[in-house]
């Protein structure tokens, strides 16, 4: 072999090596898994206001803004009116893989959870519904349920990481003031902290810090 051919050779193995090095970071470089939870939206006779309902296409807006700059992998996420249907809804929209845990079956969470406050958010629930992957947990009724699913919810993002070798971000969309030890949504932030998840909040009320 002359030295021309030794050159040429040398310089395809190179190249085979960049692509697949190329392509080894391609893999690793994929999306985050998204895990969200956050208010919903407030009664029509809420007296302390946490998540009103003329926030909504502000907070739609900060969400479409956060999906634009993660770029999640998948997302995993209740179904409630408020902030989980709005992740839901923009990670439709963005064809994103959706993963939805119901506390309870979907007929009475759509009751208790979804329709039960100001807005069309019962169409949206069907909706999401149908296009997503649902599994309904069947937890005791109440808090303890709601509490349950939080670690559920952080369980499943963290098995869908693994299995798509990424890494997972939680995502809390709330007035950023937990209400007291009751607090689903502050639960599951400081449930999110405790497992060493990256935690990014976005704000219900315009004059939260």
């Amino acid at each position: 072999m002359d030295r021309r051919a030794l050159l040429f050779g040398a310089a395809g193995f190179a190249l085979v090596g960049k692509a697949l090095l190329m392509g080894g970071n391609e893999k690793t470089s994929s999306g985050r898994v998204l895990i969200a939870a956050g208010r919903r939206v407030d009664a029509a006779d809420a007296t302390v206001p946490r998540f009103p309902a003329s926030e909504v296409a502000e907070v739609r807006r900060k969400i479409q803004e956060l999906f634009r700059q993660y770029k999640p992998r998948a997302v995993v996420c209740s179904a409630a009116c408020g902030a989980d249907l709005i992740v839901l809804d923009v990670a439709g929209s963005r064809h994103v893989e959706r993963y939805v845990l119901l506390p309870s079956e979907p007929e009475k969470f759509r009751r208790t959870s979804v329709t039960d406050r100001p807005g069309n958010w019962g169409h949206l629930y069907d909706q999401v519904l149908k296009t997503s992957k649902v599994e309904v947990l069947k937890l005791p009724e109440g808090q303890q349920g709601y509490l349950e699913t939080n670690l559920r919810l952080l369980d499943r993002g963290q098995a869908l990481a693994r299995k798509y070798s990424t890494s997972t971000q939680a995502l809390v969309v709330w007035n950023k003031k937990t209400r007291g030890p009751d607090d689903v949504t502050g639960h599951f932030l400081e449930q999110a902290k405790l497992r060493k998840i990256p935690v990014t909040e976005i704000a219900t009320l315009r004059h939260a810090k």
